[in-house]
């Protein structure tokens, strides 16, 4: 690529994040050395280190960073006086965010984006496997390991580039793309957009980065995508409907009517690349399977009962998972383990959230994963004063070290799905209670 004709070394500031560890195994792959930085070791790390020759430092210290470097990359959560970057200054080295790498990538590339509230990684995983399959070899990064690949970076050799194009603080105004994606649009980071409106604004931009003609593929049915379809109308930019696809004929292995829909936005993009639908959902109601963390079947517990996990972390995802058990296991009950995702998106949709956690059987509670947001210890259980305990059988977890015992002393039979939900580190629990033969 030509912006990487004098890059020989790169140091990654917070490389065991997932796009971020996608991104170091782009490079890796474009024959950049790698070298990184994070607070902690993890499962990601670990594969870097392992699987592409990448030196990963545990902790942040300016002796990571030298003069044999060429560039910086740090995620959008590092900030401007972290050591690292600020001795990449002081070397006078050049400095992109990961978000701005990904658009210098996009401008070389035939780049199809994958964007929307919900949906994102399914609909990138199953388009990259049909793609792989219709023998186009895209390259793509994508936001979880897809289980077919054990990766979350997909190398390919033709001009073709996916990427999943995240709205939060707007980081996917930097992409460049020739086909844009839009699954749906739902109020959601409100502790950086203000309202719906803004979230729409957001997207309006976006279109104004389309390359050439441009195409938007999307499902014209839907209310919140009105000012979106009309500003796509008003930039001659050709416009396809999704839902055409969500038919009879669509079938997946998977449950879920939001994944039927998710397969039928990915086949509104086959049809804007002029290949073949048929073949498409032939491969996708036979082959296809998924990213991990997305309706991830994990094993059995100790007593029986089918252990899945699922990344799902707002009101609609929750309610689309829920929806897909009760309809693909009808005659089973579910235990879901559910780990809410930073403080202020439990707060803002408090009510939401316990309406949907109600219409499980048994909801174990864990502590809110803060993320990116400052401990508030009073509100890590803020959900327990919104769920109505005569609706679901409801278990504060206070101590993640008994957990294994308190769960398992309740053995959960074949009558049960057991699912963890959420997406910060909950799937670990999912391994502790896997029964291991």
């Amino acid at each position: 690529m030509k912006f990487l004709s004098d890059v020989k070394k790169i140091h990654f500031i917070g490389i065991g994040g997932i796009g971020m560890s996608a991104m170091a195994k782009f490079m890796r792959h474009h024959g950049v050395m790698v070298t990184g930085s994070d607070l902690l070791e993890s499962p990601i790390t670990n594969d870097l280190k392992e699987n592409y020759d990448i030196n990963v430092y545990i902790g942040v210290l300016p002796e990571n960073v030298s003069v044999n470097h060429d560039m910086i990359v740090y995620s959008p959560a590092v900030p401007i006086n972290n050591i690292e970057r600020s001795e990449g200054r002081n070397l006078s080295l050049r400095e992109y965010s990961y978000p701005e790498l990904l658009g210098k990538i996009s401008e070389e590339k035939t780049t199809i984006a994958i964007s929307g509230t919900n949906g994102k990684t399914t609909t990138t995983t199953m388009l990259v496997e049909v793609m792989k399959h219709l023998g186009t070899d895209p390259t793509a990064i994508v936001g979880e390991y897809l289980q077919k690949y054990n990766s979350n970076f997909v190398a390919g050799q033709s001009e073709y580039f996916i990427t999943e194009a995240c709205e939060y603080k707007e980081s996917f105004l930097n992409i460049q793309h020739n086909i844009l994606l839009i699954t749906n649009i739902t109020e959601d980071h409100l502790d950086y957009f203000e309202n719906l409106e803004h979230i729409q604004n957001s997207f309006i931009k976006l279109l104004n980065n389309k390359k050439d003609i441009g195409v938007l593929v999307c499902n014209t049915k839907l209310i919140e995508l009105q000012p979106i379809i009309k500003r796509a109308h008003e930039l001659e930019m050709e416009i396809i409907n999704y839902s055409e696809y969500f038919n009879d004929q669509l079938t997946l292995p998977i449950p879920g009517n939001h994944n039927l829909q998710n397969a039928a936005a990915a086949l509104g993009i086959i049809e804007a690349l002029g290949l073949s639908i048929k073949e498409s959902q032939n491969y996708l109601a036979r082959q296809f399977q998924g990213a991990k963390r997305r309706m991830e079947h994990i094993g059995m517990t100790e007593h029986g009962a089918q252990l899945f996990d699922d990344y799902a972390h707002n009101p609609e995802g929750l309610n689309y998972l829920i929806n897909g058990l009760r309809d693909f296991y009808p005659e089973k009950k579910i235990v879901m383990l559910f780990e809410p995702h930073l403080y202020s998106r439990t707060r803002d949709f408090a009510q939401e959230f316990a309406t949907i956690l109600e219409l499980v059987d048994v909801l174990y509670l864990f502590p809110t994963y803060r993320a990116r947001e400052k401990q508030i210890p009073e509100e890590d259980y803020l959900l327990e004063n919104y769920i109505n305990s005569k609706n679901v059988e409801l278990i504060k977890i206070l101590n993640k070290q008994n957990f294994k015992e308190q769960f398992e002393s309740k053995q959960y039979t074949t009558d049960y799905i057991v699912i963890t939900v959420g997406a910060g580190d909950i799937w670990q629990q999912g391994l502790e209670i896997k029964k291991n033969h």
